[in-house]
Formats: C-alpha cells, structure tokens, sequence
C-alpha cells in the first residue's frame, strides 16, 4: 500500500510539472509572438513569418537576396528549412521587450528585429 502512495504522488508530481510546463511556454510563444513582419533594425531587410505561434512558412527579404522556406521554434532555437534544399539553419531567438528579438546564428550574425505593426485594431466581442 505504502508502494502505491508513493506511484500516485509521483504520477501527480509529474502530471502537475508537465502542465506547468504547457502552460509556461504557450505564454512566452504569446508573449515572443512570432507570426508577422519583422523589419532588421537600422538595416535594409525583413523577416516574415506566416503559421501558427511556434511553425509555419518563413521569407527573409534583404538587399539582393530572398530566402524562404519552412520555420519551426524549438526552446530557443529558430530552424529554418529552405526551399530550395539549402543548409537547415539554427538562429538563436531572444526576446528583448514585446515587438523586438535579437537573432544570433550563422550568416545573421547579432540582428535586432522590429515588430511592424499594421493599422488594423482587433475589436473583440464581449463574452
């Protein structure tokens, strides 16, 4: 019996880590918010991303030269899988304040990317 209670406080442990665990990460992906338009600060580029809060179809745009492909965010990691069967890359993502990431990896070396934002306001409906 002592077995038994045991089993269940771990199982409960578990299950109580794991759904804080979701539950942490769908915020920071609501807070990183990465689907949109990305403009390079200080710089000619963008970064458009497209999907859902953690995959979708990526285009990176700078002067004489387009990139796109698939995305995905795993932990920190922004991969990127081209189109054109190109090299996977791996770009490290921070978050510095809402609507701005710092993108580190190989061939975009230390970039700050701006949210752009468009003119169109979300109106929501009362519940």
């Amino acid at each position: 019996m002592g077995s038994f209670l045991v089993v269940l406080l771990v199982t409960a442990f578990c299950v109580t880590w794991v759904r804080a665990s979701r539950r942490s990460r769908r915020r920071w992906l609501a807070r990183l918010d990465l689907p949109g338009r990305w403009q390079w600060q200080d710089h000619t580029g963008s970064l458009e991303l497209e999907g859902d809060l953690d995959q979708g179809r990526y285009r990176f745009v700078e002067t004489g030269s387009e990139d796109q492909g698939r995305w995905l965010l795993r932990r920190h990691e922004l991969v990127l899988r081209p189109d054109d069967g190109g090299a996977i890359t791996a770009l490290d993502v921070r978050l510095f304040e809402e609507g701005k990431i710092g993108i580190d990896g190989p061939g975009r070396e230390r970039r700050i990317y701006v949210k752009q934002r468009g003119n169109v306001v979300p109106l929501r409906r009362p519940a």
